[in-house]
């Protein structure tokens, strides 16, 4: 099994080109790196380093999907735990970490302008512009996919939003908030979903985000290295979504697949099923240099 250190981390960040005073959206999974000394909490702790923890700001996704399938949703930003894996959660945890309020799509953040990103209204999508995907294309916001293809990665759906494509729409959720201080609020909060198809499956089509990570990769926008056995890329959400304005009033199949899905040209994919919190089917599809060196923890 390969190994990493928190100096592979650092180096690897650095070598796709973070930067102190960065701001940076932080997509990942844990198992594609291979070993590492301690852990999720390593590679969180390593980016934030990278970036710099006075002038720099590192946000990841903490989303919770379990709340789709409840009867009486209660949001709870303190004690949610992040579906979006370990890393996610460690950097939930970091200390002066905030989160923002979201029915399912909140993000932690930490740095320079964390409390800035998260601060914002839950009756307000979580992909509008006044949100925070909005305050970080308005920070120059760097994404950096780590053991994940683009296939994970959400700023395409905030591309998706400011393009006003037909087949996701915004609805209404009358949820519970709980407080820190544990007190209740019933509030109204928008989500984001995909429209309901004619089969019943989730989506319509199937997406293929690789095809936009290609192009940007074509177009030289796209920095990549490895960290262990894990791929990283990093690009500009800035790019991304000049590319979505730019190519979906042209072609409004950009975001699903073809007959065939896009090969990335650097690494492989490791693929795992598995079943979401909200009871949802999927494939993890993993971002690696080797698939037989994925980290099996049942074995550490």
């Amino acid at each position: 099994m390969k190994t990493a250190t928190y100096q592979d981390a650092l180096n690897g960040f650095r070598a796709v080109g973070v930067e102190p005073g960065d701001t940076v959206l932080l997509q990942s999974a844990m198992r594609p790196f291979g070993y590492v000394e301690g852990a999720g909490k390593a590679i969180g702790e390593a980016l934030y380093e990278a970036l710099g923890k006075e002038s720099g700001t590192l946000v990841a996704p903490a989303f919770c999907f379990i709340h789709e399938v409840q009867e009486h949703p209660v949001i709870d930003p303190v004690n949610d735990k992040s579906e979006m894996g370990a890393i996610s959660e460690a950097i939930r945890h970091f200390p002066g970490a905030v989160r923002s309020i979201a029915y399912r799509h909140s993000f932690s953040a930490v740095g320079k302008h964390a409390k800035m990103i998260t601060d914002v209204d839950p009756a307000i999508s979580a992909f509008d512009l006044r949100s925070a995907f909005g305050k970080m294309l308005a920070l120059d916001t760097k994404v950096v996919l780590a053991g994940v293809t683009y296939v994970n990665s959400t700023s395409h759906h905030f591309g998706q939003y400011l393009a006003q494509v037909p087949d996701r729409h915004t609805i209404e959720r009358q949820v519970t908030l709980r407080h820190p201080d544990g007190t209740l609020e019933e509030r109204m909060m928008m989500d984001y979903q995909p429209r309901p198809t004619t089969s019943g499956d989730y989506y319509e089509y199937p997406y293929d985000f690789n095809k936009l990570g290609l192009w940007l990769e074509q177009a030289g926008k796209v920095k990549v290295s490895t960290i262990g056995n894990a791929v990283i890329r990093s690009f500009r959400m800035r790019d991304l979504i000049d590319l979505v304005l730019t190519k979906y009033p042209v072609d409004q199949w950009i975001f699903f697949q073809d007959e065939q899905p896009v090969d990335l040209p650097f690494g492989k994919n490791a693929t795992r099923d598995y079943v979401d919190e909200a009871g949802r089917e999927d494939t993890a599809i993993w971002a690696v240099v080797d698939p037989e060196e994925i980290c099996d923890r049942s074995k550490l």
